[in-house]
């Protein structure tokens, strides 16, 4: 469980927005159909990481988006 609350912090959600251009990259390099694949199944991190959805929570009785971007509450600037 562990897991996926790091998954909804900004630093889980920027590991996968990376390994999913990761993966764009080893597809470009792969080449062929195979590659053409890979790159597509990359877009699946990017799009959770930059909307801010986890298609697996559900699996773990949480909500799909639960990795939205934590409220910023508490989080006051007082600057006079």
């Amino acid at each position: 469980m562990t897991f996926l609350h790091f998954m909804n912090t900004p630093v889980g959600r920027s590991i996968r927005i990376v390994a999913g251009v990761v993966l764009i990259a080893a597809g470009i390099a792969v080449g062929g159909t195979l590659g053409v694949a890979l790159a597509v199944f990359a877009l699946l991190p990017i799009a959770t990481g930059v909307f801010g959805v986890c298609p697996v929570n559900p699996l773990f009785g949480e909500s799909v988006k639960a990795c939205a971007v934590p409220s910023q509450r508490g989080r006051h600037s007082s600057h006079a």
